[in-house]
């Protein structure tokens, strides 16, 4: 007598089986009863194929599982620099970070932390120095690119500051931060209108990105004021010439006639 388990089986297998039937039409009752036989009546063989799926999304379950990378007082150390740093308190954010890159020299995040605390400071140097270490450890980091373009910006470096964001953007293009620091360091090179189309594409991103608006107004009035009379003008300017050319040649034509 079969089991409940046998029972369940033989009946996904017949509709299984219909379906097959109903996609390549027609199929052999014998071929039917084929697959029957050799994927589903064998209760034995149909319990291996659910533990090879629970395997499987047992192995897909594990990968997906965030690994820390760090200890535990590393990343204590790292909070306590990120929070000492938005509290303005730089110095003691520094040494947060130094206490969390002590534990773990790899500890890029860290890195990051302390070029930005030291950038605040006015250590610029210094914080282009970190920032090189954050790049050497994960050339990757978004993050570390975008604070390598503000301490770059502070050294007055701003080509290499607009390659920084462009390297950023590069890895995640969907990152609005970067987007905005470009289009603001085309502004300050004088190249609005590529800014304005940059800050464009911030708002199509984060349309409630802060200072936005305020800095595609500005684009905009600085690309007014960069444009030429006669560009911002060449529709009106071809409509006078046309009508100063049209009365020309009728005047003559009336005087020919007379």
């Amino acid at each position: 007598m079969e089991n409940f388990y046998t029972t369940i089986n033989r009946g996904f297998c017949r509709i299984q089986c219909r379906t097959v039937r109903r996609q390549i039409e027609p199929v052999e009752p014998a071929i039917e009863e084929f697959l029957y036989v050799v994927f589903w009546r064998n209760s034995i063989t149909m319990r291996s194929i659910h533990i090879l799926l629970a395997c499987s999304f047992l192995v897909c379950a594990l990968a997906a599982i965030p690994v820390t990378a760090y200890n535990g007082e590393a990343a204590n150390w790292y909070n306590q620099g990120i929070a000492l740093t938005a509290s303005g308190n730089y110095t003691e954010a520094v040494q947060a970070f130094d206490h969390a890159i002590s534990l773990e020299p790899a500890y890029y995040e860290a890195w990051n932390g302390k070029a930005d605390a030291l950038n605040r400071a006015h250590r610029v140097k210094d914080a282009l120095a970190a920032s090189d270490q954050v790049i050497a450890l994960n050339s990757s980091y978004a993050k570390g690119w975008i604070n390598r373009g503000y301490i770059l910006y502070n050294l007055g470096r701003y080509n290499d500051e607009l390659s920084a964001y462009e390297r950023a953007i590069e890895i995640d293009p969907t990152n609005a931060e970067a987007w905005f620091n470009k289009g603001y360091s085309l502004g300050g090179m004088g190249r609005w209108d590529e800014a304005l189309r940059v800050f464009d594409r911030v708002q199509a991103l984060d349309p409630s990105y802060p200072n936005l608006a305020a800095n595609q107004q500005i684009a905009r009035q600085n690309l007014d004021a960069s444009t030429p009379f006669y560009i911002k003008n060449a529709p009106a300017i071809a409509v006078v010439v046309i009508l100063t050319i049209g009365a020309v040649l009728w005047f003559r034509a009336v005087r020919k006639k007379n």
